[in-house]
C-alpha cells in the first residue's frame, strides 16, 4: 500500500489527471491498476484515498469496465455503495455493451441488481449481442430479477 500512496502523491502533485486529455501517464496507468484492485478486493481505505485525491471515479480499464462494474461483479456492497455515493455512473456499459446491472445479473447479485434498477438507466439498452437486461436475466435464469423488473 505504501507504493500506492507514493505514486498517488506524486501524481496528485501535478494536480491534474491527464485522463482529462484521454490518455494516462505510465504512473497513472499503474495507479489505475491499483484503483481497480481496490474495487475488486473491497479495499475501502485505498478506494477512498483515490477518490479523495480526485482520481476519476468512472475511469475504464482495457475492457471498458469501471470500478463500479468490478465491485458489482465481485458482490462488494460496501465498495458499490461508496462508488455510487461518489457519483459513479450506474448506467455505464463496457466494450461489449454490458451494463453494471447486467454484471449484477450475471453474478446473481440480486441485492445490487435491486439497487441498480432504481437508477434511471435506459431499460431498453441492448448490449453488442442485442440483449436487453430482461434478456440477460432470462438467459441466466434470474427469476427474482425478472419479477422485480416487472414490479418496477
Amino acid at each position: 500500500m505504501k507504493i500506492i500512496l507514493i505514486l498517488l502523491t506524486s501524481v496528485i502533485a501535478t494536480n491534474v489527471w491527464s485522463s482529462q486529455s484521454g490518455e494516462f501517464s505510465s504512473a497513472e496507468e499503474e495507479l489505475k491498476a491499483y484503483f481497480f484492485a481496490a474495487a475488486r478486493s473491497n479495499d475501502m481505505v485505498v478506494l477512498k484515498k483515490f477518490v479523495e485525491a480526485g482520481f476519476p471515479v468512472d475511469v475504464v480499464n482495457n475492457k471498458g469496465y469501471t470500478a463500479l462494474m468490478v465491485a458489482t461483479y465481485h458482490g462488494h456492497t460496501t465498495a458499490f455503495d461508496y462508488l455510487v455515493s461518489q457519483k459513479a455512473n450506474t448506467c455505464a456499459a463496457d466494450m461489449r455493451g454490458n451494463t453494471v446491472l447486467m454484471a449484477a445479473i450475471f453474478r446473481g447479485e440480486f441485492s445490487l441488481a435491486k439497487k441498480l434498477i432504481s437508477h434511471e438507466c435506459n431499460p431498453d439498452h441492448k448490449n453488442n449481442a442485442g440483449m436487453t437486461t430482461v434478456g440477460f436475466a432470462k438467459m441466466f435464469g434470474r427469476k427474482n430479477v425478472l419479477n422485480y423488473l416487472e414490479k418496477y
